[in-house]
Parts: C-alpha cells; structure tokens; sequence
C-alpha cells in the first residue's frame, strides 16, 4: 500500500476550507428555521425542507454519476435489393 502524505494533507486542508465556507454559506437562524445567504439575497426555510433539500441534492449527485443502461433494440436487416 502507497500512501501520499502531501496530497492527503493538501486533501484534509482544502477540506477545512470547504467545511469553513458551508459554516459561513448555512447559518441556523430562529428555531425551526435555516437562513440561507445567496449574493443578492437571505432566503429563510423551515429546518425540515432545507434538511429534504440537501437530502435530494445528495441523492442527485450519486445519481448522476451512474451509467445509465439504454436498451437498444436489434437492428433487422433489410435486403438491398441487388443481385
């Protein structure tokens, strides 16, 4: 087993930013309410739809990274007529 350390440190620190912006990005704000910040404006949401809302962003992302199978039918062959 190989073990990067650089790119695992480099990997836990983006991390910590990442996680230190979310903090910034979703606030709690009065009971039972999330207050979320966007550029122009703050957008408030009982905690159970922004909770539903994340839930289905999740589940999105995980979808999108599946190979979606397309049935094909077979192709019949049609005489060309020469001969």
């Amino acid at each position: 087993m190989e073990i990067d350390l650089e790119r695992a440190k480099r990997a836990v620190v983006e991390l910590g930013t990442a996680l230190d912006e979310a903090r910034q990005v979703v606030r709690p704000g009065a009971p039972g309410q999330i207050r979320v910040k966007t550029e122009g404006k703050v957008i408030e949401l009982p905690t159970s739809w922004a909770l539903a809302g994340m839930a289905v962003f999740a589940l999105a992302t995980l979808l999108s990274t599946l190979p979606i199978p397309i049935p094909r039918r077979p192709r019949e062959e049609e005489p060309l007529g020469i001969g």
